[in-house]
């Protein structure tokens, strides 16, 4: 059963990316002269996306607090576990990504995150991390949100990690909010299914996830961090909302 669940989502999960690139290109082409109209309707593709990703998945999400100010040009910060955690949040909110620039690379992954608007960050050079803080500003000032995942890895799912401040920067010169946002997962693994640890490769992950017959999944959203003086601030608040009800709800169950 676990090698048909392997076989038939891998075949639905590549149906959909296939789906969303199509739908990605006619939107392309259609609104290019319309940037704020294009870029709009990129969200809702994608949002489209990670919804039927997780419907394929068979992931149950419980989502917790008003995501209203989460679709109004604010940066959207959440801790990472593993790759699931980009259709869930592409599930829940209309938004770009924020990605790490090797990704740009990769076959069928690279090009799909391109045309879905994500903003690639390379934090070797300081002169590219400027031009990602940017155009990542200049996201939020349109009124688009952005996801961001500043611990700047998965982790085992244990902890919420540090926070590298460096994409909180554009919300101080757009002049925005932060809106920080809880994932926990709630499976019989320990660590749970979900996680992706350093020395795991990405097909073993991603097997892991596809065998696994369902996922349950906790999204809160908390409230909003304004008006603090500098980037370090907005990251050190974002990251301990996030971390206490991380903690908060390390022995609860899904309802």
């Amino acid at each position: 059963m676990a090698t048909f669940r392997l076989v038939y989502k891998l075949a639905g999960l590549a149906f959909i990316q296939l789906l969303a690139g199509l739908l990605g290109w006619i939107v392309v082409i259609v609104l290019y002269p319309f940037r704020s109209a294009r870029l709009a309707m990129i969200t809702r593709v994608m949002r489209l996306w990670g919804q039927m990703s997780c419907l394929l998945l068979n992931i149950r999400i419980q989502r917790e607090g008003c995501p209203s100010r989460a679709n109004q040009g604010a940066l959207i910060v959440a801790n990472h576990i593993g790759a699931v955690d980009i259709f869930v949040v592409a599930a829940c909110f209309k938004i770009f990504f924020v990605s790490k620039s090797d990704i740009e690379s990769w076959p069928v992954i690279g090009p799909l995150n391109r045309l879905g608007g994500t903003i690639f960050i390379d934090r070797s050079k300081r002169t590219k991390v400027l031009a990602m803080v940017q155009e990542l500003a200049d996201r939020l000032r349109s009124g688009f949100s952005v996801l961001v995942f500043p611990e700047g890895g998965v982790s085992l799912g244990h902890q919420v990690g540090p926070f590298k401040s460096s994409a909180f920067e554009s919300v101080v010169q757009a002049k925005c909010s932060v809106v920080p946002v809880m994932i926990r997962y709630y499976d019989a693994g320990e660590p749970s299914v979900v996680s992706w640890p350093d020395k795991m490769t990405f097909w073993e992950h991603v097997k892991g996830v596809l065998k696994h017959p369902r996922l349950n999944v906790r999204v809160c959203v908390l409230p909003p961090v304004d008006g603090e003086g500098d980037r370090r601030a907005f990251a050190e608040k974002s990251r301990k909302l996030i971390s206490d009800q991380f903690e908060a709800t390390r022995n609860a169950r899904e309802k």
